[in-house]
């Protein structure tokens, strides 16, 4: 089977799904996802699972009824994962240069894995051009970084005792016809639902419609199985003069299961646009309790990290 370290997709939002005239995060990000796991499931020639995805600045909104081109290439390899850097692009929009608008691009981690679902090696990416050679160091800095990340995450679980900002915890059973072999959910279905339960939670904190201007640096721990209870929990930790910061923690389980399982965690920045388009101002939440600074303080570690993670790329 021939195999390709890039693919491109091409997608289409239609105005009846999303009656505001633009895409909404969560499709995007299943866009993303479905031509990076192209990618990356070529190139390993095995079922890959999504292990983390990158950070995600929507600085240019999708409109409806517009054709939008994913591109996606592999940056670089591990033991048994693969690093594809992503571009959302739209081709008929052009910018200030008389270039295609690109609207994110972000990177996405993969693992390799087998029948069974245990991961299994892949075949090195080997960079030929200096511009390959650049991006596998850039990888490997965003590696590094990210792992910081994951660490963070791990070692954060929610304090115990009282927090009194805005929450939402939504509960579903996982029917999505978007899955991995094995009737496991992609990823990119988990990421659509992470983004619509932050949206969720800064519409009734702020009264009015959101959208999402920061998305990813999402954490996958355990794979969904169609079928599963899926509970997601979003808080509010954070808000700056103009935007809301969101923590977003999904677990899933059999449904006779009391104690579900985490399978992912990130966190989503969240804004309320006029018709500019520019960020209005946001209701100001102040941490009241000792469990509220706690999550603050934690959420605002994680933006540092993830900042420094984008400098990294920047830098480069």
């Amino acid at each position: 089977m021939a195999t390709h370290s890039s693919v491109a997709l091409q997608f289409r939002a239609e105005a009846y799904d999303h009656p505001d005239g633009s895409v909404d995060a969560g499709t995007v990000m299943t866009w993303i996802d479905k031509t990076a796991y192209a990618s990356a499931a070529s190139w390993s020639g095995t079922n890959v699972v999504s292990s983390y995805v990158g950070n995600m600045h929507f600085g240019n909104p999708v409109p409806v009824e517009t054709r939008v081109v994913v591109q996606s290439r592999v940056v670089h390899t591990g033991r048994t994962s693969v690093h594809v850097q992503t571009r959302v692009v739209l081709p008929e929009i052009k910018d200030a240069d008389g270039k295609s608008t690109v609207c994110t691009e972000c990177v996405m981690v993969y693992v390799a894995v087998d029948a069974q679902g245990n991961s299994i090696p892949v075949r090195p990416w080997e960079p030929d051009t200096p511009e390959e050679l650049e991006r596998e160091r850039l990888a490997k800095l965003r590696g590094t970084v990210r792992r910081e990340v994951e660490e963070a995450m791990i070692e954060a679980p929610p304090p115990a005792g009282e927090l009194t900002s805005e929450s939402v915890v939504m509960r579903f059973l996982a029917h999505t016809r978007e899955v991995y072999p094995g009737e496991k959910v992609q990823g990119g279905t988990v990421m659509r639902w992470i983004d619509e339960a932050a949206n969720v939670c800064a519409s009734r904190w702020s009264g009015v419609p959101v959208v999402a201007v920061f998305a990813g640096g999402v954490r996958f721990y355990q794979p969904v199985r169609v079928g599963d209870l899926v509970e997601l929990e979003a808080r509010l930790v954070h808000t700056s003069p103009r935007s809301m910061h969101l923590s977003v923690r999904a677990r899933a389980g059999d449904r006779r299961e009391r104690e579900p399982m985490l399978i992912a965690h990130g966190l989503t920045v969240m804004v309320s646009a006029g018709a500019d388009g520019k960020a209005l101002p946001v209701k100001q939440w102040t941490a009241v309790t000792e469990q509220d600074q706690v999550l603050e303080r934690r959420a605002l570690e994680l933006v540092g990290l993830r900042n420094k993670a984008a400098h990294e790329w920047a830098g480069g």
